[in-house]
């Protein structure tokens, strides 16, 4: 309703525009722009120059005669008298014509007033609109009561020949309605929401003062704006109820501590909480960078209280304790949006609540496979890989382990310009809007799959398929055949290494024989934390430490790890005492040639596989970690624990 309020008014607009720029065109000669008391002035001044005329006529023949003049003497002495040139005298060279310009312009002086007027009148007229709906005060009636004398106003503005007058006018019927509500608002909501008060000019004042550094006093803020500034938004419901949510939200003292989590997870890079209600107390973890940390305690009471506000928050049932409940509402912090997924689930000891935190960062943050921590020999193959006309290329990581990162920047870093590209996703799971890749979504809800989608889409002819999951076995063969009419399939799975994912995609059905022939990449990811460089500490690297992990005598000479109690003074204030600093990636890249084919298609055994991708070419996982644990960027425990999940 406030967008269809104002779009009534847009009309309005044009009209004013419109006829403010007549009313300040002077007309030329075909209408002369002239007013009744103009009128009126002219025929007096035409009235005195006729009487003025008869009256020397009279005079010039009561008067007896002059003597005849000398000619040459009046020549002379009109040569010394000859009056002055006339400035302003029209072409009947009548020195009492009013100058009108003829040229069309417009009078700014004049417009510009009304604009502004108008623009002013459009914003608090919205903000009628929108802030009646919030405190259900009846804006229907509102509406009118802004929009009605306005218009009316301005109709008589343009038949009234003042333009003072006019403009005075049409600022009394903005303004007098405008204040009438500012009033009725004040006496209907709380003291903490009142409007164009000195307390609230002074907070609108120090707001300002703060973004410029300046520090001005203002009255004591209302019980939801203490805390961090954090702006949490509703969810999950339309636009009038999630308004509702919000104000029911605030009024509660758990509306802060719901502002000091969303706070809490961002400064400390987490991105999941895990809170247990038990009967005392509510225990919590963070999950920062893969790993769960201990949270602190919260007590019972303003766990509760937060929770049911998390719950408002997403338009959930407060009440509901028990049955699972899924939602999201919204946050922003630092300049920076967030969605929080809340999911709730009765347990034995009580409640179990995760909050998921996602956003802040486009892309995760990454936009080349270089970020991701790829090696560069590494980028060249698999770059060479991506850009081929034919084949399946399979993305392969375990859960939570970074194949959606790994998938959105190998097509970011890949050419996107000379081919056409096709995603297919299912419509509850969108994935990353990717220049130059057309998304099309099925509805998995209703029994579709990609393969509704596919034989229409084939008709245009693309030249990569991105479909992340095949889904069903007629996705697969579809597929295959796409392979079969040289285009680039690209697909995922979830493996612990590339050899698993060729095993895992033959279980999705896929045609063994058309997929062994046919796939020509398998790209394996595992997520490890780095060191943070802040507070590590070195040690010497032994032979025969070297010797164990493959890499030459003398060829490193120290490593690094995480410091250990009694190294400790204090904890590090860039990594909050933890000893990692953010993630980074290692890669496994398998290239099949004809013997890897062969055993994929006669012997597809995990172990066989492993010893024919070895064969290949290909390095494992540990390899790729111990070079970045000789270059210092994890250390060789973060490996090890790595490895063995």
């Amino acid at each position: 309703m406030a967008v269809g309020m104002i779009r009534m008014t847009r009309p309005c607009c044009a009209v004013a525009i419109a006829t403010a720029l007549l009313l300040s065109l002077p007309i030329g000669d075909a209408a002369a722009q002239i007013g009744l008391g103009e009128v009126l002035e002219t025929q007096n001044i035409q009235n005195e120059m006729a009487g003025g005329g008869n009256n020397r006529n009279n005079r010039a023949a009561e008067s007896p005669a002059e003597p005849a003049a000398d000619p040459a003497a009046n020549e002379a002495a009109e040569g010394e008298a000859a009056p002055a040139a006339v400035s302003g005298i029209d072409e009947w060279d009548d020195e009492h014509s009013i100058y009108r310009q003829s040229e069309p312009s417009v009078s700014w002086i004049k417009l510009l007033p009304v604009v502004l007027l108008f623009w002013v009148w459009v914003r608090s007229a919205d903000w009628v609109n929108r802030d009646a709906q919030i405190f259900s005060l009846g804006f229907n009636g509102w509406n009118a009561a802004m929009v009605a004398p306005f218009v009316i106003a301005f109709l008589v503005m343009l038949l009234i020949p003042n333009y003072v007058i006019g403009v005075v006018l049409l600022s009394l019927a903005w303004l007098v309605p405008f204040v009438a509500y500012a009033v009725h608002h004040n006496k209907s909501v709380e003291p903490h929401q009142t409007v164009f008060t000195g307390s609230w000019f002074r907070y609108q004042l120090s707001e300002v003062g703060n973004l410029v550094g300046l520090k001005i006093g203002s009255e004591k803020k209302a019980d939801y704006l203490r805390g961090p500034d954090v702006d949490l938004i509703a969810r999950g419901g339309d636009e009038r109820t999630d308004q509702a949510n919000l104000l029911t939200a605030r009024q509660s003292p758990g509306y802060v501590h719901v502002k000091e989590l969303v706070a809490d997870m961002v400064i400390r890079g987490s991105n999941r909480v895990l809170m247990d209600y038990s009967a005392e107390v509510v225990s919590t973890r963070h999950m920062i960078d893969g790993v769960w940390h201990e949270g602190e305690a919260r007590d019972r009471e303003s766990g509760d209280v937060m929770l049911a506000v998390m719950k408002q928050l997403a338009n959930l049932n407060v009440s509901e304790r028990r049955k699972k409940q899924d939602g999201e509402f919204g946050a922003g912090f630092g300049k920076k949006k967030y969605t929080c997924e809340v999911t709730s689930q009765g347990v034995k000891t009580g409640e179990r609540v995760v909050v998921s935190l996602r956003g802040g960062t486009s892309q995760s943050g990454f936009s080349t496979l270089e970020q991701l921590g790829m090696r560069e020999k590494l980028r060249e193959q698999w770059l060479r890989i991506m850009n081929s006309e034919r084949g399946v290329i399979v993305f392969s990581a375990m859960p939570e382990g970074g194949l959606t990162t790994s998938v959105d920047v190998s097509l970011l870093d890949t050419d996107r310009l000379m081919r056409d590209f096709m995603s297919v996703e299912e419509v509850s799971d969108p994935q990353a809007d990717i220049e130059n890749i057309p998304q099309n979504f099925y509805d998995a809800a209703k029994g579709e799959s990609p393969a509704k989608l596919i034989p229409s889409l084939s008709r245009k002819y693309p030249n990569v398929w991105v479909v992340r999951d095949f889904v069903d076995v007629d996705t697969a063969k579809l597929m295959m055949d796409e392979v079969e009419l040289d285009r680039l399939v690209v697909t995922t799975c979830h493996a612990q290494d590339a050899a698993e994912a060729c095993l895992r995609m033959l279980k999705k059905k896929t045609p063994h024989k058309e997929f062994a022939q046919g796939v020509i990449g398998v790209l394996n990811t595992r997520l490890i934390r780095k060191l943070c460089t802040a507070c590590r500490v070195e040690y010497e690297a032994t032979p025969a430490l070297l010797k164990k992990l493959g890499i030459p005598a003398g060829k490193v000479a120290k490593f690094y790890r995480t410091p250990k109690g009694e190294e400790i003074d204090k904890p590090c204030k860039v990594c909050s005492g933890l000893g990692f600093k953010g993630r980074t990636a290692i890669f496994e890249l398998l290239e099949p040639d004809d013997q890897f084919r062969q055993k994929l298609m006669k012997e597809p055994k995990i172990d066989v596989l492993r010893k024919a991708a070895r064969a290949a070419g290909m390095r494992t996982l540990q390899e790729e970690g111990i070079l970045l644990v000789a270059k210092g960027a994890t250390s060789l425990q973060e490996l090890q624990r790595v490895l063995q999940g």
